[in-house]
């Protein structure tokens, strides 16, 4: 069986780790649109809950992106977060959180150069989802 694959442009991810970066000590995170499996707008937002070890996006920016993103015919495709002393793959309190079977979450990983990685997670299953 073939991984998923997502698109997603080299604007788009230089966008999620420049937010990344400038939330550090703290994780940054932030919402993005999809058409189809292509990412097709990024959606930063604050972190409700500044830490470095998790994140809250407020419900107010998860709205209007929302908004935004329906009113252009597209759809919330999933969160992006950082980690910033770690790599790129979902912790458990990233599964904990993920209550979306159907978005994927991308992981921004700070330790050394900054690596993106998309995962679904299903039923207490990850899979990974490449990223072309």
């Amino acid at each position: 069986m073939t991984r998923p694959v997502f698109h997603l442009s080299e604007d788009l991810a230089d966008r999620i780790i420049a937010h990344c970066l400038a939330a550090l000590p703290n994780e940054g995170c932030g919402l993005f649109a999809v058409d189809e499996d292509r990412v097709v707008a990024v959606y930063p937002t604050s972190n409700q809950s500044p830490s470095p070890v998790s994140y809250t996006v407020p419900p107010e920016e998860h709205f209007a992106a929302l908004e935004d993103a329906e009113s252009r015919g597209w759809r919330l495709g999933g969160v992006f977060h950082s980690h910033p002393y770690g790599s790129a793959e979902l912790s458990m309190v990233d599964l904990q959180a993920a209550i979306e079977p159907e978005w994927a979450y991308l992981v921004v990983g700070m330790r050394g150069e900054p690596e993106i990685r998309a995962w679904r997670a299903r039923d207490g299953e990850v899979e990974e989802v490449e990223i072309a």
